[in-house]
């Protein structure tokens, strides 16, 4: 900013205010801690001659949360089982947790078998060098096939389709043929990242994702139930804010996919900072407005000396 407005304006610069946010003090939404409001006990205003700039400083983040979870609606499996007396459809629900891909299949198998009314056995197999998922038949009660509803099954939007790198369609196999997922398996599921979402907007933000509010992304790139600890560096990103004042705060954290982040009730902290700079805006709107003021009485002042002039001319002749 020009030191010469400064002066002009006699702007007298105020140091930045820390914000810090314990997942112990906000207040959860719909009882998800992931999405929380934070009540300031003080205010934080600018001035007339001020506007906001705000950004997420440092963050201390648990491990804490499950990629597989009915939080990431991404915990349930329909499957139909087809044999000569007809078919069976039903669903497992695999219990929430931090998985790798061997005790994920491994679950999967067992709950499968267990609740089978066919007395399917199923061989579920991982291939290290495509990172691919086969399902294949081993034994049951004369059976025909059996089918991953992945598309059709009642609990398709909850699926764990993506973790295995299935796409959004029904697969069948028998005992003859297997069925192998089309992509790579991706244990983390849209959760190699957290957006930290809130309710203060910036004004110098474009997304393309119609919600917004993204006061940053932080990487998931360490292993489940270590510490995430993140530090914006010397560079950040400052958002200038819509609004003048701050109290209210809403911190929402997804994934990818806007699932909001179950941290599993173990305590968080977000360090936001905020800034004050020099606005002149209001300083010349009302600058402006004052000489829109004399400018229209010249005006007034031109028009009536004329008037005058015309009637005394008149008055002559």
């Amino acid at each position: 900013m020009n030191l010469d407005l400064y002066e002009k304006y006699k702007y007298i610069p105020r140091q930045p205010i820390e914000i810090i946010l314990n997942s112990k003090n906000g207040t959860d939404l719909n009882n998800l801690d992931g999405h929380k409001i934070y009540l300031l006990e003080q205010e934080i205003s600018s001035r007339k001659d001020e506007r906001l700039l705000l950004y997420l400083k440092k963050c201390f983040l648990p491990f804490s949360f499950y990629t597989l979870s009915s939080s990431q609606k991404n915990n349930i499996l329909d499957i139909k089982e087809t044999n000569g007396g007809g078919s069976d459809t039903y669903s497992i629900t695999i219990p929430d947790g931090n998985y790798n891909i061997t005790e994920l299949i491994s679950t999967i198998k067992s709950l499968l078998e267990s609740t089978t009314q066919k007395n399917f056995k199923y061989t579920i197999t991982y291939n290290k060098s495509t990172s691919k998922v086969s399902f294949k038949i081993l034994s049951g009660t004369t059976p025909t096939n059996a089918t991953l509803l992945f598309s059709t099954g009642v609990n398709s939007k909850f699926s764990v389709k993506n973790i295995l790198g299935f796409n959004e369609t029904d697969v069948s196999f028998t005992t003859s043929s297997s069925t192998t997922s089309q992509k790579i398996v991706d244990m983390a599921d849209g959760l190699d990242s957290i957006r930290v979402i809130s309710n203060l907007v910036g004004s110098n933000i474009r997304s393309t994702n119609r919600e917004g509010g993204e006061l940053l992304l932080i990487p998931v790139d360490l292993e489940p139930f270590s510490v995430i600890y993140f530090n914006e560096g010397p560079a950040p990103f400052k958002h200038l804010i819509n609004q003048e004042n701050i109290k209210r705060i809403e911190i929402k954290m997804t994934d990818a996919n806007n699932n909001i982040i179950d941290f599993n009730q173990i305590p968080y902290t977000l360090i936001l900072q905020v800034e004050f700079v020099f606005n002149p805006a209001d300083k010349i709107t009302e600058n402006n407005k004052q000489l829109e003021k004399i400018s229209s009485l010249k005006k007034m002042i031109e028009v009536n000396e004329k008037l005058a002039r015309e009637i005394i001319k008149k008055n002559k002749n």
